[in-house]
C-alpha cells in the first residue's frame, strides 16, 4: 500500500518536472510476467530509480547502497518500499547490513517471480557514458538460476535512460527498453567456473546497455554532439521529440567515431565550424531554431500581432499564477544548490521539495482566501484545485515571452540583414555536409 501511494505521488512529480517522457519498446516489459532483473545506466541518482519504477506496471524492488539504511527507522521504511541494502567497498560497511543476507533476499525475491532493479555501474554521474559494470549483478542472476537448476526462467532486461537537460525543470527523457537477455547457455558454466561465467554475462550486459542509450566515452565529444543537436534538432524540424533528438545524437556519434579512425583531422574541422556557427548566432542574438524558419513578412506580422494580443489578454492569468507560485519556485531554486554540489541530485531534490513546498503554499493561500474572503469550504477546494493550472500557465507564459523576444529579434534581423542570415544557413549546411557526406 505504501509503495503504491508513494509511486503515485512521485509519478505525479516526474510527469510535471519533465515535459516529455517517451518509452520505447515498453511492450517488452509489459509482456513479461516471470522473474526479471532490470539493469540500467545510472546518470541521475534517485531519478533513475523513480523512472524505472514509473515505466513498470508491476512493483519493482531495488538494490541500493547501504549508506541509505544507516538507522533502524530507515531500514524499516526503505525495506517497506522494496529496497534491499548492499555494502559497497567504496562506502565501508554499515552496521546492521549484511551482504550475505541481502543477496539471499534477492534470490528469494526472484524465486517468487518478482522484479529486481540493479544499476550495475554502482555509481551515478551526469554523463552519457557507460562506466565499468561490476560483476555482482551477473553473479546474482547466475546464482539464482543455479539454485533452481535453470527452471526459474529468469530474464535480464536492459533499460537505457537518456535525458535531455536532466537537471532542469521541463527537460525531456527517453526510456528505451532492450531485448531480454536469457541465461540458458551460462548457468551451467557458472557451476564449474563462476568467475568466467560472470565475466561473460557482464560483457553481454555492457553490449546490450550500449544499444539502448547514447554512450559517449569522451566528455569533449559529448559536448560537441550536444551542440550539434541544438543546432540541427530545432522546433521547426521533424525531429523535435526526444526520440528524434537521441537518434540524431546517435547518428552523429557514429560518424564522429568513424572519423576518429579514418580522418582525425576532420574532427577538428567539425569542432571549429561548430564553434564558428554558434559564435555568430550568439553575437547576432539569434536562436538556432530560426535558421529553420522561413521569413514571410505578412505571415510573420500576422503571427506577431496574434502573439502580442495573446500576451496582453492573458496577463491577469499569468499574474495570478506568478503570485501564487513565485515563493516556492524561488525557494527550490535557492535551496537545491545549497543542499548539494552534485548536479546528479538536483532533479530528485527539486521534485521532493516541490511535493512538500507547493502543497504547503497552496494550503496557506487557501486558508487565507477562506477566512479573508469568507469563501465556503467547497469554494476553497475549487480554488485549491485550479491553482496548479495557473502555475503551469505562468511558467508557459514566461517561456513564451522569452520565445517572443527571440522571434522579434529574428524578424528585425531577417528584414535588415537577410544576406547575413542566408550566409549563416549556408554555413550550417556546409557543416552538415562535413559530418554526413562521405
Amino acid at each position: 500500500m505504501l509503495y503504491r501511494i508513494l509511486k503515485a505521488i512521485i509519478s505525479f512529480g516526474i510527469r510535471h518536472y519533465y515535459r516529455e517522457i517517451k518509452v520505447v519498446n515498453k511492450e517488452l516489459l509489459d509482456r513479461e510476467n516471470g522473474p526479471l532483473i532490470l539493469i540500467a545506466n545510472h546518470p541521475n541518482t534517485l531519478m533513475d530509480a523513480w523512472m524505472v519504477g514509473f515505466v513498470n506496471r508491476r512493483r519493482v524492488h531495488f538494490m541500493a547502497k547501504a549508506t541509505f539504511f544507516n538507522s533502524p527507522f530507515k531500514r524499516k521504511l526503505l525495506g517497506a518500499l522494496g529496497m534491499i541494502p548492499i555494502n559497497r567497498k567504496s562506502d565501508g560497511a554499515v552496521s546492521g547490513v549484511n551482504n550475505k543476507d541481502s543477496f539471499e533476499a534477492c534470490y528469494q525475491l526472484l524465486e517468487k517471480g518478482e522484479i529486481l532493479v540493479v544499476f550495475p555501474e554502482g555509481t551515478s554521474f551526469l554523463e552519457r557514458k557507460l562506466r565499468e559494470i561490476k560483476t555482482g549483478t551477473a553473479r546474482i542472476a547466475l546464482e539464482v538460476e543455479r539454485r533452481n537448476q535453470g527452471k526459474l526462467g529468469l530474464k535480464v532486461v536492459p533499460i537505457g535512460l537518456n535525458y535531455v537537460s536532466a537537471d532542469s525543470y521541463r527537460g525531456k527523457v527517453l526510456v528505451q527498453v532492450g531485448r531480454p537477455i536469457t541465461l540458458e547457455d551460462l548457468w551451467k558454466e557458472y557451476e564449474s567456473n563462476q568467475g568466467h561465467a560472470a565475466k561473460l554475462l557482464t560483457e553481454r550486459f555492457r553490449v546490450e546497455l550500449s544499444r539502448v542509450f547514447v554512450n559517449m566515452e569522451d566528455s569533449a565529444r559529448e559536448d560537441l554532439i550536444e551542440q550539434l543537436a541544438d543546432l540541427f534538432v530545432t522546433k521547426y524540424t521533424n525531429q523535435t521529440d526526444v526520440s528524434g533528438e537521441m537518434n540524431f545524437m546517435k547518428s552523429v556519434h557514429a560518424r564522429l567515431e568513424g572519423y576518429s579512425l579514418t580522418s582525425p583531422w576532420k574532427l577538428n574541422e567539425i569542432q571549429t565550424e561548430t564553434s564558428n556557427v554558434f559564435a555568430s548566432l550568439q553575437f547576432l542574438g539569434i536562436k538556432p531554431d530560426f535558421l529553420d524558419r522561413p521569413y514571410r513578412p505578412l505571415l510573420f506580422l500576422r503571427q506577431f500581432i496574434q502573439s502580442w494580443l495573446f500576451v496582453i489578454l492573458t496577463v491577469p492569468v499569468f499574474l495570478i499564477g506568478f503570485i501564487h507560485h513565485v515563493l516556492p519556485y524561488w525557494l527550490i531554486g535557492w535551496l537545491v544548490p545549497k543542499m548539494t554540489k552534485e548536479v546528479e541530485y538536483h532533479a530528485p531534490l527539486s521534485i521532493l521539495l516541490g511535493l512538500v513546498l507547493y502543497p504547503l503554499n497552496y494550503l496557506g493561500f487557501g486558508l487565507l482566501a477562506h477566512f479573508w474572503l469568507d469563501l465556503t469550504w467547497l469554494e476553497t477546494l475549487l480554488y485549491w484545485a485550479v491553482l496548479p493550472l495557473f502555475g503551469t500557465f505562468a511558467h508557459y507564459y514566461m517561456r513564451y515571452m522569452h520565445h517572443l523576444n527571440s522571434k522579434q529579434r529574428f524578424g528585425r534581423f531577417a528584414r535588415r540583414r537577410s544576406a547575413i542570415l542566408q550566409n549563416l544557413r549556408a554555413q550550417r549546411e556546409q557543416l552538415k555536409d562535413l559530418i554526413f557526406r562521405d
